[in-house]
């Protein structure tokens, strides 16, 4: 088995690779309450959708 090692340049995205909203947060330039409100409407929004057009 050969093992690679990992560049310095992508050790911290590896290392941050799973956090969203701080990615969203930074992205977007707005606050961690921002984010979480904007992302709550949105799943709600999407989770209508689903009833609306697929449940019939």
């Amino acid at each position: 088995m050969v093992n690679f090692t990992t560049p310095s340049l992508l050790t911290s995205f590896l290392e941050n690779l799973f956090h969203f909203k701080h990615h969203l947060q930074d992205f977007l330039y707005l606050d961690p309450e921002t984010i979480e409100t904007k992302l709550a409407a949105e799943q709600e929004e999407i989770k209508n959708l689903g009833h609306k057009d697929f449940n019939r």
